[in-house]
């Protein structure tokens, strides 16, 4: 393996498993749903701060800012940019959710750190902190800058029908927002779970709705002929795009991984008055996506599906409300290797680019032309939670150790990335 930057031993001499789990632990103990990152952001820039980072909070929304910090460079060299999602899969107070885990309070045992975020994903914002801080702490002098940006609204969740506000304002929202108001950079490294590889594609997703309408009238005249029940239409539906989903998920692919189709939701009629006809359904899909694939060729197999599936009521309607593109890097290209010689470096050990189903933000660095990889050291499940399901099921949780490593690699990362003179 290659040797490490000059300046690494001695900053990686910080990087120790009391002080990344302090870090970690801390912010674990913020609870930041979605839409509710500010006292996350505002830690964050306290810490960068008391480090040295030149820091400032960006307002996304009201009372909603993503949390930068900056230390420059001599001004010649190649600018790296470290970012991850403030906001957590779960607000945290869910009656459907049980275990430390799902709560936002960071409890360590053996050598893991369990809790809400700890795994998606505060444990790779905790490492590249950790990093940028022991830079600082030893006053390391490099050519390019080296940012940090806790960003909002990252979580796969998105405005639709009564769901609305900011608590529903995910999918890169933060993001977008922070690139196109001037925080760029010449790479990416996005912080997200990925079990300590290097990824440098990730799939995307696209949400459909599709809607079933029926008769409005009186469940006592459901029988009658000419009445449609759209929960029923809905059904029929189901099963035309149960038909369809095989056959999408097989044609097609990247590097070994085929996209899933998920009926996420189905909705309809008045609970509260059975009394009547169902007059409206709705079914909602996930449909994930690889690179190459285009998202207009999806609504015409769509539209087609519902054509072959109308009845006597018509064709149902369809609309769309999330369209996030999967991306992909070239795995020569200089981001990757630089990555996957960070990796090697402080692990002893080499690997291969990956893809990643979960959605990330990256897609947005790579469309704004800022080549972002993704790496991070969630994504590990304690052997005694692994026989109970995916990580969703049993809450998360991290191996300290593996945010000490991704730590490591993140210093190595922007000794090597921002000490290259731009454009050598």
């Amino acid at each position: 393996m290659p040797m490490p930057h000059p300046e690494y031993a001695r900053c990686a001499r910080h990087i120790t498993a009391e002080a990344v789990l302090e870090l970690l632990s801390d912010m674990v103990d913020i609870p930041s749903p979605t839409g509710g990152e500010a006292q996350m952001a505002r830690y964050l820039v306290k810490r960068m701060s008391d480090a040295g980072l030149e820091t400032r909070l960006q307002e996304v929304d009201p009372a909603r800012p993503n949390a930068i910090g900056v230390r420059e460079g001599k001004g010649d060299g190649m600018n790296l940019l470290f970012t991850g999602h403030m906001d957590t899969s779960y607000d945290g107070d869910e009656d459907y959710l049980s275990g430390e885990g799902f709560k936002p309070r960071a409890v360590h045992r053996d050598g893991w750190l369990w809790g809400l975020g700890a795994n998606n994903m505060k444990s790779g914002l905790a490492g590249a902190l950790a990093a940028l801080e022991a830079i600082c702490r030893e006053e390391v002098a490099l050519r390019g800058d080296v940012t940090l940006a806790g960003v909002v609204g990252e979580i796969e969740k998105a405005p639709v029908d009564e769901f609305k506000g900011q608590s529903y304002s995910g999918y890169g929202t933060g993001t977008r927002h922070l690139i196109l108001h001037g925080e760029t950079a010449d790479c990416a490294i996005l912080a997200e779970p990925t079990g300590l590889k290097v990824s440098n594609a990730n799939m995307g997703v696209v949400w459909a709705k599709i809607t079933a309408r029926g008769t409005i009238s009186h469940s006592v005249f459901s029988n009658r002929p000419g009445v449609t029940n759209a929960v029923r239409a809905i059904h029929g539906i189901q099963t035309a795009i149960e038909r369809w989903i095989p056959d999408y998920e097989a044609r097609h692919s990247c590097m070994g991984e085929h996209p899933n189709v998920t009926i996420a939701a189905v909705r309809g009629g008045w609970p509260w008055r059975l009394s009547r006809n169902p007059a409206e359904a709705s079914l909602y899909l996930d449909i994930r996506t690889v690179p190459g694939q285009n998202t207009e060729d999806i609504k015409r197999e769509l539209r087609a599906v519902l054509d072959e599936a109308a009845d006597e009521a018509g064709r149902a309607s369809l609309s769309f409300y999330v369209n996030d593109p999967p991306t992909l890097l070239d795995p020569d290209s200089a981001l990757v290797q630089a990555a996957l010689q960070a990796h090697g470096e402080v692990t002893g050990e080499a690997t291969a680019p990956v893809i990643r189903r979960p959605a990330a933000d990256s897609t947005h660095f790579n469309r704004y032309g800022i080549p972002c990889v993704c790496y991070g050291p969630g994504g590990r499940m304690h052997p005694g939670a692994a026989e109970k399901g995916l990580m969703h099921a049993v809450g998360e949780h991290v191996l300290v150790e593996d945010v000490v490593t991704a730590a490591k690699v993140y210093l190595a990362a922007a000794l090597a990335i921002c000490g290259e003179k731009a454009g050598s």
